[in-house]
């Protein structure tokens, strides 16, 4: 039947034009420009004496997805029985997934009676003698290799952007533009970066991420995403909400980005044919210090991620009893949290949880008053605080260092690695095993990474430790200093307080300074 279709007329082909460009392709710009595509396609089909269709373009799409509108629409015009005809420039402009090209040349033309024609490539599936056709699934994979081989070289070309310094982001948080100069520079939004520093006053003073929301809903503060769309070319159509929400809050202070520090590489694409992204380790984000101008205080935020971990602002009044020193309190001796039980209507009293649960066999009874802890607790600070006051400056403990341990170990171990790389490299190009080009290329790669490696272990050192000026924390001492039973402030314990250790007899603090 195929054999036969050359004896028919040149009206019986419907001609469907498919173009393509993407990213991928611009270092041949011109050669595969939309209107080059169109040129030759359109001349080469006037001379065949066919009736054109429809022209189909797709441009800024990549080949590696067949999800591209106008090529769902040549689909839709196929089954409609419009199109009979589909002819690209060359096979990579159809598509570069080697899968997905392949069902469309093997099952689904040859399906629909459809013929297709690469021109370039001396592609013609109705043509049974052409040689040409035997090397499609040879170019298919090829065209695959390429568009992977791209997809690494862009990534890595990121990569090295981002560990020097330099901003690789689409778009910048909300707060920060692009200088228009140079988009690798990063200035304070000025017209909304009051709003932030608003924020995490409201949190650090107590307001819970819900008033906070309430707020600025109530003052009609764009939403960042509303002010994205407003001040840039972002557009998404499935995002219609005009309403601040805890996420948008959270997402706010937990963001390093205010405080000067530039954040990239938290997210990766899946594979180079998919848009899908994930999460990258916290451990391989790259991190560049003091990188711009922050919008708030070190100090603040620093206490703001203490509160954010501890829920100090998160209480419901409404239907819990808010306990003052809620998740700071642990059992001494199997390290399980403190709960409360209230003994006999009278007062509430600390009971292990792992004993509350499981009994004697785990742990045992513990016969501590709350407000007992309580005053040792405020005693204690009040104590330490009036000492503080003889002093121009307080070591503070970052409330991440106990954790940092396994996050340093993990640093130099990848450092370790790095190097064994480099070592085995460089025996292989003694053994002449590699090219001197090859071991520079891939040394100085590895030398790239290190480096990234050992700036990680030096800030991870660096941020354990940082100190508070007398002036800094003058006014909430005073706060600590006048507690009485009206005004106790938990959000203050928060700052203070990384954990409270206690027995029947014994309460042990552990303090986010240096108790004195």
């Amino acid at each position: 039947m195929q054999e036969l279709m050359y004896n028919f007329p040149p009206t019986y082909f419907k001609v469907g034009i498919y173009t393509r460009l993407s990213r991928e392709d611009e270092k041949d710009k011109e050669s595969e420009s939309i209107d080059t595509q169109k040129k030759l396609l359109i001349n080469y089909i006037k001379s065949q004496g066919w009736i054109l269709f429809k022209i189909y373009v797709d441009d800024g799409f990549t080949g590696t997805n067949f999800n591209r509108p106008d090529f769902k629409n040549l689909i839709n015009d196929i089954e409609l029985g419009n199109v009979n005809l589909v002819i690209t420039k060359d096979l990579s402009r159809l598509g570069r997934d080697y899968i997905e090209t392949g069902y469309y040349l093997e099952k689904y033309f040859p399906l629909k009676n459809v013929r297709y024609i690469a021109l370039n490539d001396g592609i013609d599936t109705f043509d049974n003698n052409n040689t040409s056709n035997d090397m499609t699934p040879f170019k298919s994979v090829f065209n695959d290799m390429y568009a992977k081989d791209i997809s690494k070289k862009v990534r890595s070309s990121l990569l090295t952007k981002a560990s020097s310094g330099q901003n690789i982001k689409s778009f910048l948080p909300y707060g920060y533009k692009k200088d228009e100069k140079d988009k690798n520079i990063i200035l304070v939004d000025y017209e909304v970066s009051p709003i932030i520093q608003k924020i995490f006053e409201m949190y650090y003073a107590g307001n819970n991420k819900t008033e906070i929301c309430r707020y600025l809903n109530t003052n009609k503060i764009l939403t960042p995403l509303s002010y994205k769309r407003k001040t840039t070319n972002y557009f998404n159509p499935n995002n219609k909400t005009n309403l601040w929400s805890t996420t948008m809050i959270t997402k706010i202070l937990r963001d390093r980005v205010y405080i000067g520090d530039l954040v990239q590489h938290k997210y990766n694409k899946l594979n180079y044919k998919t848009k899908k992204v994930i999460n990258v380790p916290e451990q391989q984000h790259i991190i560049i210090e003091n990188n711009h101008e922050p919008i708030v205080d070190r100090n603040i935020f620093n206490s703001v991620q203490i509160m954010l971990d501890k829920k100090s602002n998160e209480w419901n009044y409404t239907t819990s009893t808010p306990h003052l020193l809620k998740g700071l309190v642990f059992c001494k001796k199997c390290k399980s949290k403190i709960t409360y039980n209230k003994n006999h209507g009278k007062y509430f009293r600390c009971v292990c949880s792992s004993y509350k649960r499981n009994g004697n066999n785990f742990c045992s009874n513990i016969h501590l008053r709350e407000n007992t802890l309580i005053n040792s607790v405020i005693s204690s600070i009040k104590e330490n605080i009036a000492n503080f006051l003889k002093y121009d400056e307080l070591e503070y403990i970052c409330p991440n260092s106990r954790k940092d341990s396994k996050k340093l170990d993990y640093l130099n171990s990848k450092i370790n690695e790095k190097d064994k790389l480099i070592q085995s490299l460089y025996e292989d190009k003694v053994k002449g095993i590699i090219t001197e080009t090859l071991f520079i290329k891939l040394s100085t790669q590895y030398e790239i990474d290190k480096k990234i490696l050992l700036n990680l272990v030096q800030k991870e050192k660096d941020i354990n430790k940082y100190t508070i000026k007398k002036e800094d924390f003058i006014s909430n001492i005073q706060k600590l200093l006048d507690f009485n039973d009206n005004n106790i402030n938990r959000n203050l314990l928060i700052k203070l307080i990384d954990k409270i250790e206690i027995d029947d007899t014994n309460i042990e603090i552990y303090y986010k300074f240096k108790a004195i």
